[in-house]
């Protein structure tokens, strides 16, 4: 489906105009060609090229600062101009760190690629290092009228702030939450009104944080970010806990669960306080916890043994109650409100007393893996661009800085997302070579002419792009350069066959570079990391079995292992689902397995905040509970094991989850809280895997188990979740 003409419209308009100013005032009226050309330049690399959003404050602050980057970019540039090896080596540089630097969240993503071409317009002879005032005055230029047509001439709508969003999603978990808690009191007097609510957060799925726009999620790695981020994922997670558990314990016939009512009732209260928070901003007071501590308390104090539903209801119970819990710490790192103390703060909130510079130094640090797809599509680029830059060099390029320009815009994360954009690319760029040619060939070197049409040809190429696609863009963009550099020198239908060659050289580069460097993009690497995650849930597994029953911790558990494994695999599946799938092959449910992992690895989080590792281990005599969940762990964890050996090498796993859950032994008469979590655990890992053997599968319908429908922990708005479209 065509995006609307009227957005796109305008952006044209809003681009056109301060890069037609800036070159227009540096040509004709300061008579300075190189002031023109890096006004223009400016405005198209910042303003064509980027994505920039969010409200007129946000937008100043990131034009400023990419034009602040900008500015070293093109210092450095100029001064490495002096040679071919030496401006490809720094492409080498600028290219990896400019794309790697996307780490850090979709506001530097969106202005990437205009920071690359700032660097590539210098980078080509002549070696002119005194012409470098000129440059930076062009790019202060173009900065300074992008910016004021940004904001006063047809300013972009702004988008509903997510904390906002968000606010209405807790909201509507709180409500469902109070509808519960009364239908856990009185079953059957309730029951409509719990039934109506339910509606009413089920219709809240569209206010998710992987609905909106990925430019727009808070993925930076900044606290204020990260608290947002932690919010959005505790409120989500709280929604599924309260709907699994309103399956549970709702069913008609069903004895009052009073306690567990309370801790459900005080649950809400806490989300309510997260959703005034989210409204409030700078001004919010912080949410008070301690009533929800006190009630979550006296749960666990009465828990006793029972059947796995029993188990799998407080499991979900108290899950539910910590994720609102975390909910209402997190939000105190993105409002003013006074955050936890280092001691009150959960080992997952971690950033909420960590500086900047740290914030930053474990995000970079995190990708540097080659399973991170920023890691990946960074060294693709940098080779891409260096590569042509070389060979620009040495063949001795007319307008060189179009190939390099070419590899930039037209490189992929696949190879077959490469060979698909080329072949729209190239047939673009020979209709609009053609149509240059004639523009140049009758009109001829009245450069009034080109001073009209310039304007008509840019507003319709920035606007063609969005609207038509990647072939009508390039087609314009060939006419566009045409008009351009015909008032820059004397003119000549040669310009266009130029253009052709150059973008036919950069585009068979940048694809080649693409066939060689991690071919198979997202869509393999999703694969791989997956399994990696599976296997960490695996070790996961076993190190929280020992964990509960008191044995002692191996060295090799790595708790944050899961955790950095679930964040890889979800940028996997955020780039997978940019890339062009095989026609006809719908493929596994990746977005379902990426829910599981980070489900999972939030019970691991709980589950060894609640229940901390031993220091000592008790000597005496050995104990058969605690040994048979163990061993009830071991043969869990092997069915994650044989499930990611599938996934490596692309095969729908055996159905192993009933095989597993029937080898448990009752669970004791007599049993603590550790042993209680433990079992519940261990079920809802059964659970978690049948699900993802579903997934991958391509199976979207109804689990078939042993259960009722709906008995998992995660049930409900997840299962129904994992049948929709993928929302990213």
């Amino acid at each position: 489906m065509r995006p609307p003409a009227g957005p796109a419209l305008r952006r044209s308009i809003r681009v056109s105009v301060p890069a037609l100013v800036g070159f227009y005032g540096g040509l004709y009226g300061l008579g300075d060609s190189t002031v023109a050309i890096y006004a223009l330049f400016t405005v198209i690399a910042l303003g064509a090229l980027s994505e920039v959003t969010g409200s007129p404050d946000r937008r100043l602050r990131t034009f400023l600062g990419a034009a602040a980057a900008a500015a070293v970019l093109v210092s450095l540039g100029t001064l490495l101009a002096v040679s071919t090896w030496a401006a490809a080596a720094g492409m080498l540089v600028v290219g990896f760190v400019v794309a790697y630097a996307g780490t850090g969240g979709p506001r530097v993503v969106g202005v990437a690629n205009g920071l690359q071409l700032l660097y590539v317009l210098p980078c080509f002879p002549p070696f002119q290092p005194d012409t470098l005032d000129q440059r930076l005055l062009g790019l202060v230029l173009g900065t300074v009228l992008l910016v004021a047509c940004d904001r006063w001439l047809l300013p972009a709508s702004v988008p509903t702030p997510v904390p906002d969003r968000m606010a209405v999603l807790a909201d509507e978990v709180a409500g469902f939450a109070g509808a519960l808690a009364d239908s856990l009191r009185l079953p059957a007097a309730t029951a409509p009104e719990l039934a109506r609510q339910r509606e009413v957060l089920e219709s809240a799925e569209d206010l998710r944080i992987t609905r909106l726009a990925r430019e727009q999620r808070p993925l930076g790695p900044g606290r204020r970010d990260r608290s947002l981020l932690a919010t959005a994922a505790a409120i989500r997670a709280a929604a599924d806990r309260s709907v699994a558990l309103a399956d549970l314990l709702s069913a008609p016939g069903e004895p009052p669960h009073p306690r567990t009512a309370d801790l459900v009732a005080e649950s809400g209260h806490v989300l309510h306080g997260v959703a005034r928070t989210l409204r409030a901003g700078r001004q919010a007071l912080p949410v008070d916890v301690t009533g929800l501590d006190a009630v979550l308390a006296a749960h666990g104090a009465a828990r006793t043994p029972g059947p796995a539903t029993t188990l799998r209801a407080g499991l979900a119970a108290v899950a539910l109650a910590e994720d609102a819990r975390l909910a209402g710490l997190a939000v105190s790192g993105w409002s003013g409100a006074p955050r936890p103390a280092p001691a009150d703060t959960p080992p997952m909130l971690w950033f909420l007393h960590a500086g900047r510079a740290e914030l930053w130094g474990r995000r970079l640090r995190a990708h540097l893996t080659p399973r991170s797809v920023y890691l990946q599509n960074a060294v693709r680029l940098a080779l891409g661009l260096a590569v042509a830059r070389v060979v620009a060099g040495v063949f001795d390029l007319q307008h060189g800085f179009w190939v390099l320009l070419a590899t930039l815009s037209l490189m992929r994360t696949s190879a077959s997302a490469d060979r698909s954009v080329l072949v729209r690319a190239f047939a673009g760029t020979i209709v609009g070579a053609v149509l240059a040619a004639g523009v140049l060939l009758l009109v001829g070197d009245h450069r009034a002419v080109y001073v009209w049409l310039l304007p008509v040809v840019m507003i319709a190429t920035f606007a063609a792009g969005p609207l038509l696609g990647l072939a009508a863009g390039q087609a314009g963009f060939t006419v566009l350069v045409a008009a351009l550099f015909a008032q820059l020198a004397p003119p000549t239908w040669h310009l266009a066959e130029v253009r052709l060659v150059d973008v036919l050289v950069g585009g068979v580069i940048g694809a080649v570079i693409g066939a060689a460097v991690w071919p198979r993009g997202g869509g393999g690497e999703v694969r791989q990391v997956a399994a990696d995650a599976l296997r960490a849930v695996a070790d996961d597994a076993e190190a929280v079995a020992a964990v509960l029953s008191r044995s002692p911790v191996t060295e090799t558990d790595e708790p944050e292992r899961l955790h950095s494994t679930a964040v890889l695999l979800e940028h996997a599946y955020a780039q997978y689902r940019t890339e062009p799938m095989p026609h006809g092959a719908a493929g596994p449910d990746w977005l379902a397995v990426v829910l599981v992992v980070h489900r999972l690895d939030a019970y691991d989080g709980a589950l060894r905040e609640r229940h901390p590792a031993l220091l000592t281990v008790r000597s005496g005599p050995a104990d058969p509970d605690a040994d048979a969940l163990r061993a009830g762990a071991a043969d869990v964890a092997g069915a994650y094991r044989r499930t990611a050996d599938a996934v490596a090498a692309d095969r729908v796993p055996e159905t192993l989850a009933e095989e597993c859950r029937g080898r448990f032994p009752p669970v004791p008469a007599e049993c603590d809280s550790r042993l209680l979590d433990g079992w519940g655990w261990l079920h809802a890992l059964c659970d978690n895997l049948a699900r993802i053997r579903r997934a991958l599968a391509g199976d979207t319908g109804p689990p078939v188990t042993s259960d009722p429908p709906g008995s998992t922990p995660d049930a409900g708005r997840s299962r129904a979740a994992s049948r929709r479209p993928p929302p990213d």
